[in-house]
Order: C-alpha cells, then structure tokens, then sequence
C-alpha cells in the first residue's frame, strides 16, 4: 500500500515527539543535543526497530517449584507410624550425655539426609523428650512435637535430590514403649539401677534420639556418649576412642556399614571387653557386663558357627561380630547388627547363639522391607539352627526339632496365625519362628537340596544390603529350581492349618 508524503511527515513527526527524538522539519530525526566540549562528535546512530510484542510460551522449568509436606509414615501396613517419607537418611550423628543418677539424657542428634521431594516439612520419629532446638542447613527451623512424631518446618523448602542436614537438641528422660495392645512388643531405653541398655523390635531408637525408625531407611551412625567415668559405654559398631576428662569420659563408636535403626543397641555399666580367637580373619569381641562368669562363654565354638554358616549362606556379611551380655534376666536376646544382645537367662543357650549369628544374614544384611515380611527373619534363622545341628550331626531329625519348638503337632500349633502374614500383636508368634522354618523344610524337600541351597545362596548374594519382601525370594527359587511355588507358598505361609510335610 503506498501512502502519501504528507501523512508519512505527520506520522514520523509523531513518532519522534513519543520517542523523544529530535526530528527536522521533514520529519527526520536528528538525534539528541549533546554538548561538543571535549569531545568528538560521533555519527547519530540508527534507532533500532522496536520490536512487536509477541506472546511468548510458558517454559515449564521456569515454574517455581511446589514443595508437599513430607509424609508421617512409611506406609508400613502394621505400624503405619514407623519411619517417614520424603527423605532417605544418610547418616547419624549423635552426641549425647547421660546422667545415671537423674536419669537424664541431654545432647543432640544431626540428621544428614537426601530429599526425595520437594519438601515443606518433613517428620521424625521421637518420644516426647523436651526439644529446645531444631536448625536445618545451620538455620533455625520451626516445629512441633506430639506423641512420637516431630515435624519440621524449614525456613525454606527443601528440593528433591538435595543434601541436608537436620539438628535436634533435647533432654529428657529417655522410657521404654508398648507396640501391641498387650505389650507384648516392647522397646527402647530400659534404665537400670546403675546402668541402661537399648533394645526392641520393632522400634527402639526413637526412645533415646530423633530418626527415621524403619527398616527400609538403613543408614551410618556415629554415636559419642559421655557418662561417668565410673561406668562403661558399649554399642554395636568399630570402637574408636574413649577420652577422659575429669570425671566424664566421651566414648566414640562408628559404624562401617548401614544399619535399620532398631539393630541399634546400647548398654551402660560396668564390662570388660573379651576379645575370642579370630575366625577366618574376622574378629570376634564380646562385652560381658560384671557378675558374668566369661568363662562361660568359653564352651561357644564361634569358629564351627561361623564356618557352617558361611559354607550355607556364602560369606559373613560384615566386618566383626560379638555379643555383649546384661547380667539381667531379660527374657529375650537380639540380633543387634554386629552385636548380639544377650542376658544371664539366654547367653548360655548354643541354639540361641547360632540364631543371632544367622540373623546377621537374616534380618540385618537383608532387610525386609515391611514389618509383615517378619518369618524371612525369624523362620530363616530358626531354621539355620537346624541346618546348623544337621552339618554337625548328620542324622539329626530336622522336622522333629521344629514340631518340638512348635510344641508338638497337635498343640494347635498355630493358634490361626499364619507366618506370612501373622498381623502385628502375633509378630513374634512361635509360627513366625517355627512354621515359617517348616515351611523352608518342607521347600527343601519339594525342590531337592541341590536347588534349595543353591536358592539361600544366591538369596543372601543377589539380595544382601537391601530391603526384600516374600515375593523377592519366591521369584528367585522358581527360576533357580524352574517349578512354579505360589501355590506352595501360599498354603506354607498364609494356609489356616498346618500342611502336611511332603515325604
């Protein structure tokens, strides 16, 4: 379209005067006036095009981010409570001080962890000890604490895939807390008249520091308790220094491999550390607490356990082992990782010994990944002590050894709890411990020996330093023995009776 020349001066002039330009009687811009005084007048530059605004699309990645709260439970389906999403948790380090006459536990855990989402908040498992001071990356954080869960509130949100730590102080008195309505499942800080100790399944550590207390967050710990000098400090992991400073002595212990929070135990009082003979280069340290005869210990021949058990399950997965032994009745051991704890009552007992010691395999290098998944603990080591008994005397009757744990077949050995699934007031029923071993007997027998064995190898290799569910190793016997077992498994595991053991 062609325009005349008058219009075309009108519509620069104007174009000038919004502009600001200078423009000459024809319309042409002459640019702005500037002074000449000291410097050389440069060529007026052409105004560059002012470009038409265009729409321009939204770049997804330049949406600020939305951060979630992070979840208050794991999903775990029998305790729901336990452990809390969002984050993994790499690390713990914690630095505490006791005080055996008050009873009182004051000092501080730092949290060092991954995100997983973007988070807003996040929660921690811990009992109802007195916080005084949350920081998150060394910058105070808001929070609030009810019952056994602590929320953090940060002072901005956390990424995914982030870095961070988590500071907690507090003090308190640290107890000890039912898990089942019968309380049954009993856990965390036992005080002692002149000591304590830590132990319970399947939470114990919330009771003394702040955590992700489920299986499936397995993480290193580092842990320096000041106490008395009078009184000793013993927890599972590599000793690495006791340092005294008048009347207190700091004790520092680290771990060398991951561990779930509720393999963690404690002890405080008076023991003498007995290092036994090595076996095939792994060393063996036990802590006897005063009062126990250590010689008593002296009958335990670690060296054929260990050797059965690694010829079985392949090799011993971690650097030392040990038991430390409470000159207390307490009506249980535990398969504390690295460490087994025992009282006056069980420590003599070579069957619970072997158990333990299994379980370092079973439950502590695999995991299992819900609290339901529990016989892939105690069914495996309770049928270790048979093949144990088995590989020293050959003609010892598995299945008789079993029916007698069990209390004889026609006890009504299952009181209707199945071991896959025996519901969280059964989780250490005698079918967990007993059916569920049946059931790796009766496996045995249906696939033959050379596939069974070939399976609890390949299962502690394939799967060892994870989290493993019932499905994981039915999956791995049906390709190693080349027959479909879900039928088998179901009836063994889930079944309302007892089947029948195939011949």
């Amino acid at each position: 379209m062609d325009i005349p020349r008058n219009v075309k001066i009108v519509i620069v002039v104007l174009l000038c005067a919004i502009l600001g330009l200078a423009c000459s009687a024809d319309g042409t811009s002459t640019g702005p006036k500037e002074s000449t005084e000291n410097y050389s007048v440069s060529p007026t530059p052409t105004p560059t095009p002012i470009p038409t605004p265009t729409s321009t699309p939204v770049d997804s990645k330049q949406v600020a981010p939305q951060f979630v709260a992070g979840p208050s439970g794991l999903g775990d389906s029998y305790f729901p409570n336990l452990g809390n999403g969002g984050y993994d948790v790499e690390r713990y380090i914690i630095e505490v001080q006791w005080d055996p006459e008050e009873k009182w536990l004051s000092g501080s855990t730092v949290i060092e962890a991954k995100s997983t989402e973007n988070l807003s908040s996040f929660n921690v498992d811990f009992a109802p000890m007195q916080i005084s001071e949350v920081t998150v990356n060394g910058v105070r954080a808001d929070f609030t604490a009810e019952e056994n869960e602590v929320v953090v509130i940060p002072s901005e949100g956390i990424l995914s895939g982030t870095d961070f730590n988590a500071r907690f102080v507090y003090e308190g008195s640290p107890s000890l807390f039912c898990w089942d309505t019968n309380c049954s499942l009993l856990g965390g800080w036992y005080n002692l008249e002149e000591g304590a100790f830590v132990a319970g399944e399947p939470s114990s550590s919330l009771a003394w520091h702040p955590v992700n207390d489920h299986p499936r967050d397995r993480a290193q710990f580092r842990i320096e308790m000041t106490l008395p000098s009078n009184l000793d400090f013993v927890t599972n992991g590599v000793f690495l220094s006791k340092t005294q400073n008048g009347e207190v002595s700091t004790w520092v212990y680290e771990t060398v491999h991951p561990r779930a929070p509720y393999l963690t135990t404690l002890a405080i009082g008076e023991f003498e550390e007995v290092i036994a003979p090595s076996v095939d280069d792994l060393p063996i340290r036990h802590w006897i607490e005063e009062g126990i005869v250590r010689e008593n210990l002296a009958y335990l021949d670690y060296d054929k356990m260990v050797s059965v058990l690694t010829d079985l399950f392949g090799p011993y997965p971690f650097d030392t082992y040990g038991v430390l032994v409470l000159n207390h009745q307490l009506g249980f051991a535990l398969e504390t990782q690295t460490l087994s704890l025992f009282g006056r009552d069980t420590f003599e007992i070579e069957s619970i010994h072997i158990h333990e010691l299994a379980h370092q395999w079973f439950g502590n290098h695999l995991t299992v990944e819900s609290w339901s998944e529990i016989w892939l603990n105690e069914g495996f080591a309770t049928y270790s002590e048979a093949l144990y008994y088995q590989a020293i005397y050959p003609e010892f009757d598995i299945y008789q050894y079993l029916i007698a744990g069990f209390g004889g077949r026609e006890s009504q050995l299952l009181g209707g709890i199945p071991p896959g699934d025996p519901g969280p007031e059964s989780l250490f029923s005698a079918s967990v411990y007993y059916r569920g071993a049946l059931t790796l007997h009766a496996l045995r027998l249906t696939i033959g020996d050379e596939a069974f064995f070939t399976s609890l190898r390949e299962y502690a290799d394939q799967f060892g330093g994870t989290n493993v569910s019932t499905d994981d190793f039915i999956q791995l016997v049906e390709k190693i023995s080349g027959e479909a077992l879900g039928d088998f498994f179901d009836r063994w595991l889930l079944g309302p009776v007892l089947p029948e053991m195939p011949s």
